[in-house]
């Protein structure tokens, strides 16, 4: 446990950089660049389904569980379309991963001590207003190869 600890410690430092003197990262800047990296997540995202004629609205949810891959959750028009794209574009995937683990660490930061349900899923929303993050209990069903 303890070496595993060592390397969250050193994978938190390679990302967000050395911390002044030491100190702790502050939780508002570890926020701030989950939003920026959303942001980021989303324009990555975009990129793609401009690229195959896809438009917003209506809004895309995207949704990763334990064990399952990147998915279109509900009845998206293009439902189809849009997983074809999250499927050839592994970048998406990789990024969505890496905004999920970001987030985490803010719930974790903010709840403290709370265990959270095993069936609890990142989100991603994406709209015409922008991109929302956000966890919610979800029993992830693999799609079909």
């Amino acid at each position: 446990m303890h070496a595993e600890g060592n390397a969250v410690v050193s994978a938190l430092a390679r990302l967000f950089g050395a911390a002044n003197g030491g100190e702790a990262l502050p939780l508002s800047g570890i926020r701030e660049r989950a939003s920026k990296e959303l942001s980021q997540l989303a324009s990555l995202v975009k990129e793609g389904l401009d690229a195959r004629g896809i438009t917003i609205p209506p809004a895309i949810s995207l949704i990763s569980c334990p064990g399952c891959q990147l998915i279109v959750q509900g009845d998206h028009p293009q439902r189809e379309a849009i997983q074809a794209l999250l499927a050839d574009d592994q970048r998406i995937a990789k990024y969505f991963k890496e905004v999920e683990v970001l987030f985490e660490v803010v719930r974790a930061a903010e709840n403290a001590g709370e265990v959270f349900p095993e069936d609890s899923c990142f989100h991603v929303g994406l709209t015409s207003a922008g991109a929302v993050a956000y966890f919610d209990d979800h029993r992830c069903t693999p799609t079909p190869a």
